[in-house]
C-alpha cells in the first residue's frame, strides 16, 4: 500500500468515526405527514414563532447500545418543516389564508428502568390565524406523550411526536374560527403572562393554609384539607396531617399530596419529600431531588472471583439535585439545570 493510499484510506476512517460521534451526539427530528390529505384547506400557508423558553433543543434521548444522551434538533429549521407539511397535506382548493404556529414546548425525555425504556415527550403549541393585523387563535395544544418500550423506544417516541404535532396541523386546516378573542402579536409572545393573570395563585400576596391534592385546588387557593399538624426532622417536613370538614384527622401520603401552605409559606410535593416553593418573576420554582436518569449502559466493575478486571453493563439509578420550576398550566415539574 502507497503512503498516500495509506493516508486517504486513514483520512476516511477518521471521517467515519467523526460521522458516528456525531450522530450519536445528536438526534434529528424529521415532521412527515405520511399520506394524509385534506382537500378545501382554509389555510395555504404557515408561519412560525418559537416561544419556547430553552430554543436550543428538543431535549435529550438516548442512543446506541450504551444509551448515551444524544441531543435532540430539527432536522431542518422547523418553520421550513411546518411549510413542507402544509404542502404535502394540502389538497385541492386551499384558501389564501395564513396560520401562525406558536411552539411553546417540545421536549423529549427517556429513561430505563431495567429491560423497559420509557420515552415522554412536552407539547405545548397554538395555531391562530391574522385578522386585520391583529390575531385569532385557531386551536391550541398542551399534551404530554408516553411510550413504553423494551425496544427502541426513541423511534416510538419520536413517531408519536410526530403523529401529534401532524395531527394538530391538519384537524385545524378545515376548522372555522366564528368566535375568538383577539390578540396582538405583542399579546401572543407575552401570552405566558396574559395566562397567569388569571390563575389566583400567581396573583395573591398571601397563601391559604391547608393542603392541596392537586394543582386545580392550588392553583384556585381552595385547600381540600385544613393542615391539623406538621412535623419536622433535621429542618425537613416528614410527616403531615390534614383535618377534614367533618372534623376527622388523618395522616398523609406525600404520594395524595400536590402542595402544603404552612403559615403562609408553601411546600411542593415531589418524589423524595416536601420542598419550599419560592416565587421568582412570577413563576414558582423549588430546588429538589430528582431521578437524573436510570443509565442502561452504565459502566461498572465486575465482582466475578474469576476476573476481578472486567467491566459489565449494569442499570444504576443516579440521583441529582436540580432547580425545578412548576408549569402554570397544568402543575407539572421542569427541570431548569442540575444544581452541581
Amino acid at each position: 500500500m502507497s503512503k498516500y493510499i495509506w493516508i486517504a484510506s486513514l483520512l476516511l476512517s477518521l471521517g467515519s468515526i467523526s460521522t458516528s460521534v456525531a450522530q450519536e451526539r445528536y438526534k434529528y427530528f424529521d415532521l412527515d405527514p405520511k399520506d394524509q390529505k385534506v382537500e378545501n384547506s382554509l389555510y395555504n400557508s404557515i408561519s412560525f414563532l418559537d416561544s419556547r423558553e430553552d430554543t436550543s433543543s428538543f431535549g435529550m434521548v438516548r442512543v446506541g447500545t450504551l444509551d448515551k444522551e444524544a441531543i435532540v434538533l430539527p432536522s431542518v429549521n422547523f418553520g421550513t418543516q411546518l411549510s413542507n407539511v402544509l404542502a404535502k397535506v394540502n389538497g385541492a382548493n386551499a384558501q389564501q389564508k395564513e396560520l401562525m404556529f406558536q411552539l411553546r414546548r417540545l421536549k423529549f425525555v427517556e429513561k430505563a428502568e431495567g429491560p423497559k425504556e420509557f420515552g415522554y415527550c412536552f407539547f405545548r403549541a397554538n395555531l391562530f390565524t391574522s385578522e386585520g393585523g391583529n390575531f385569532k387563535l385557531v386551536s391550541a395544544i398542551d399534551t404530554f406523550i408516553v411510550v413504553e418500550s423494551s425496544g427502541d423506544v426513541t423511534k416510538s417516541i419520536t413517531e408519536e411526536a410526530n403523529k401529534s404535532i401532524v395531527e394538530f396541523i391538519t384537524k385545524a386546516l378545515k376548522k372555522e374560527v366564528t368566535q375568538a378573542s383577539i390578540l396582538t402579536l405583542d399579546e401572543i409572545v407575552k401570552i405566558d403572562s396574559i395566562e397567569k393573570l388569571k390563575i389566583k395563585v400567581y396573583n395573591v400576596v398571601e397563601y391559604v393554609d391547608g393542603v392541596y391534592t392537586n394543582f386545580e385546588a392550588f392553583k384556585n387557593q381552595t385547600p381540600n384539607y385544613a393542615l391539623f399538624s406538621i412535623t419536622f426532622e433535621d429542618g425537613e417536613i416528614a410527616e403531615i396531617k390534614s383535618k377534614s370538614r367533618k372534623g376527622k384527622v388523618r395522616k398523609m401520603k406525600s404520594d395524595n399530596v400536590y402542595a402544603i401552605v404552612n403559615k403562609g409559606k408553601p411546600y411542593i410535593s415531589a418524589q423524595f419529600g416536601y420542598y419550599p416553593l419560592v416565587k421568582n418573576n412570577n413563576d414558582f420554582y423549588f430546588i429538589g431531588d430528582d431521578k437524573s436518569n436510570f443509565i442502561k449502559g452504565q459502566i461498572v466493575k465486575s465482582n466475578s472471583i474469576f476476573n476481578s478486571t472486567e467491566y459489565v453493563y449494569s442499570a444504576l439509578p443516579l440521583t441529582s439535585v436540580f432547580e425545578i420550576k412548576i408549569d402554570h398550566m397544568n402543575g407539572k415539574f421542569m427541570r431548569v439545570k442540575e444544581i452541581k
